[in-house]
């Protein structure tokens, strides 16, 4: 069925409609049949800006209007819609329930009788899910070709869609002649027509792939560049991605390492460009949120007014029927008053839950890209510390130490993100646990001066002696206060002083109030720009060639709080800056006095660790490299199984002393195979090694039933890898000793 051309405005009409949770089915309801096509079309389009919540309530909507049409228009939105659905399954990897939405598509589409677009685009995507989420290529194959055998009266474009789908699973399947042929015609076909760049690029790396698999390398890699560097021309970023990523894994597989690092490099720019033109679309997103909400509240006040001056004459009509019935009068009164209460209180419930939807949104939303990004950032930040260990050459050895340096940078970046969204979403508590403040303090002095010293400055510490040594509370929480106002004051402060300064205590019985300063005689904040400094993204001058996101001070002010203290700031232009704030703490009376943190962290002490082997399930190419690097600075053997489902097979097979178990796997995930696991083997240790940060997700590590010994957030610290390794290794031979 041929698409329908609509008028310009009122695209953009629907297009605003599309992206927010508060259009009611109404709305739907009083648009044409060409209007729910193009608002479906659209949806498709911007997946990724709309997100899968909101794009879940527009399909189930519209199909719910779709009724109101003849059969054949009902089942061809049914179709699209259904379609549709199954994308939006199938981009989260949900491939059993868009295998089933295609199906329910498929079944819409034949009452149309004939091969329409529409029909090729579902079957397609049934092979798709098929090839790539079930891996039976024999079925997807099955379907193409059902297809190609028997459509008529194809365009030429959908023909050669086609015939590249064809070859991509002949490739697969190993059918290299039947896919070379259909290739070679694809290639002619798209490149005859600028407008069919993107499926060029795909013919392109199809024929890497082609090369690939019959290993003449070299033409893999001729066809791998032409494909990036078609992508790259037409700004297809994702594509180049993809591209990229292949390319890279072949260059591993045929050990060309220093290309890959090169491709890399290249993957991470596009991956950040791709991320960035999402951020773009998510902005304008906002912007049309805001005005959508603008639009509502006006509308909401009209409509208020409108009951006001309704009551009003109401009132009016009942004050001249006080003189014949002046109970009844005030019956009336009274009902009315109360009913329109409770329309007031139902709309303000109505506001407030779709408040709490946008919130919970754009937390999820910022949680996602935080750990997609930490994902490639344990590859940069764990190739680049293996790299400053083995290259000693000054020149190249600065390089790499300014690229871990960047690395790192952005991982603290990412981390102050997913901070912010945890306290918005109200998942962050204090710890309580018996700790030496004094340590403590010393502790973070010495951190930091080195940072200090670069930038000239010289760091003090007061400690008031009369202050009691043992606290009870989160010292994790309060060491990322003073490391963020410390940062704070070294980033403004050069050749100058900053003063960490602990007085003032207050003690009443088992409690104590402790003041806390950090004073430094650095440049000073603007009295216009105190006022904002602890809000999110705010800083203290637009004109600062210093990097931050803003959102240091805010963290320090919602961690402030979370101890039930109030943060407050003194600063004069040329002077410096000073922040304070006073928090209660309870003081630990015990004698005993036992805390962690007087026991220094040490590795447990292994002898020939060579004689110990590691199992690292892993799919990520880049970071079974990383990880097999990391545990051979210690000595250690390895092994790498690609996905759990080879993880189970090699620990029936083989004897290994640890497991290191990512989550996120193709065909079975960490958590499923470490269940699977310990249906045979209860004792070999097994750590989690996750991106994420979520609450969720360290639940189900952490739940008893799950078989995990321990995890670790990716990207992680060498020497807490290593103590957790060493630990558990030893735990293990002790029980059996």
């Amino acid at each position: 069925m041929n698409s329908l051309k609509i008028k310009k405005h009122h695209i953009c009409f629907i297009w605003i409609h599309l992206f927010f949770s508060i259009t009611t089915a109404q709305q739907y309801e009083e648009m044409s049949f060409s209007e729910l096509e193009s608002a479906i079309i659209h949806t498709e389009e911007h997946l990724n800006s709309i997100g899968r919540a909101n794009s879940l309530m527009i399909i189930e909507t519209i199909i719910d209007v779709s009724e109101k049409f003849n059969t054949k228009q009902e089942y061809y939105l049914k179709g699209s819609l259904y379609n549709l659905l199954g994308k939006v399954y199938f981009s989260s990897k949900e491939y059993k329930l868009a295998l089933e939405n295609y199906k329910i598509a498929d079944l819409f589409v034949k009452e149309l009788k004939g091969f329409s677009e529409l029909a090729i685009d579902i079957n397609n995507n049934i092979a798709l899910v098929y090839l790539n989420g079930f891996n039976k290529p024999g079925r997807a194959l099955k379907r193409i070709k059902y297809i190609y055998e028997n459509s008529e009266d194809l365009n030429d474009y959908s023909q050669h869609i086609l015939e590249l789908n064809l070859a991509n699973i002949y490739i697969k399947t190993k059918h290299y002649r039947k896919a070379y042929k259909l290739l070679e015609k694809c290639k002619k076909f798209f490149s005859s027509n600028q407008q069919h760049a993107s499926k060029l690029a795909i013919t392109y790396t199809s024929f890497g792939e082609y090369y690939d698999g019959n290993r003449h390398y070299s033409q893999a890699i001729k066809y791998f560049e032409v494909a990036a560097s078609i992508a790259e021309k037409n700004q297809l970023y994702r594509q180049a991605m993809i591209i990229y990523q292949k390319y890279e894994e072949l260059l591993i597989k045929i050990g060309r390492e220093d290309k890959a690092y090169v491709i890399l490099k290249k993957y991470t720019k596009h991956h950040q460009t791709a991320l960035e033109n999402e951020k773009l679309e998510a902005n304008q997103f906002k912007k049309q949120l805001i005005v959508s909400e603008e639009k509502n509240t006006i509308e909401t006040q009209k409509a208020q007014q409108s009951k006001t001056i309704s009551i009003f004459t109401l009132s009016l009509l009942l004050l001249c029927l006080i003189l014949f019935c002046f109970f009844i009068y005030n019956h009336k009164k009274t009902k009315v008053l109360g009913e329109s209460l409770a329309l007031r209180n139902k709309e303000l419930k109505i506001s407030k839950e779709k408040s709490d939807r946008l919130a919970a949104v754009k937390t999820k939303f910022i949680s996602t890209v935080s750990h997609e990004l930490r994902t490639p950032l344990y590859g940069v930040i764990g190739l680049s510390s293996i790299l400053m260990e083995r290259i000693h050459d000054e020149e190249n050895h600065k390089f790499i130490k300014l690229m871990k340096f960047s690395a790192d940078h952005l991982l603290n970046l990412i981390n102050d993100v997913l901070q912010v969204t945890k306290m918005e979403s109200y998942e962050i508590s204090l710890d309580k646990s018996t700790y030496n403040i004094k340590s403590l303090a010393d502790d973070i002095k010495n951190s930091f001066e080195y940072q200090a010293e670069k930038n000239g400055n010289t760091l003090h510490l007061n400690f008031d002696s009369s202050i009691p040594t043992m606290l009870i509370g989160d010292s994790v929480r309060l060491s990322q206060i003073f490391i963020n106002l410390i940062s704070n004051a070294n980033k403004f402060t050069q050749n100058g002083n900053i003063w960490l300064n602990f007085k003032n205590p207050v003690i009443t019985q088992n409690k104590v109030d402790i003041t806390f300063e950090i004073r430094d005689d650095g440049r000073g904040i603007p009295a216009d720009k105190q006022e904002i400094i602890f809000e999110k993204f705010s800083q203290a001058s637009s004109k600062d060639h210093t990097n931050g996101t803003g959102l240091g001070l805010n963290i320090v002010k919602k961690l402030v709080n979370l101890h039930g203290g109030e943060i407050k700031l003194k600063s004069e232009l040329g002077k410096g800056s000073t922040f304070y704030f006073t928090i209660p703490f309870e003081i630990n009376q015990s004698k005993e006095e036992k805390i962690e943190k007087d026991v220094p962290q040490t590795f447990i002490s292994l002898k020939n660790n060579e004689d110990y082997n590691i199992l690292v399930v892993e799919d990520n190419k880049i970071n079974q490299i990383v990880t097999q690097n990391i545990l051979k600075t210690r000595g250690y053997s390895s092994e790498i199984a690609d996905n759990g489902l080879i993880a189970i097979d090699m620990v029936k097979n083989n004897t290994y002393d640890l497991i290191l178990m990512d989550l996120n796997m193709p065909k079975m995930g960490g958590i499923e195979s470490t269940k699977k696991i310990r249906e045979f083997n209860l004792d070999i240790p097994i750590i989690a090694l996750t991106a994420s940060d979520t609450k969720d997700t360290i639940n189900q590590i952490l739940n008893p039933d799950s078989g995990f010994s321990d995890y670790m957030r990716k990207p992680y610290k060498k020497e807490e890898f290593f103590i957790k390794i060493e630990s558990l290794i030893t735990t293990t031979i002790s029980k059996a000793s």
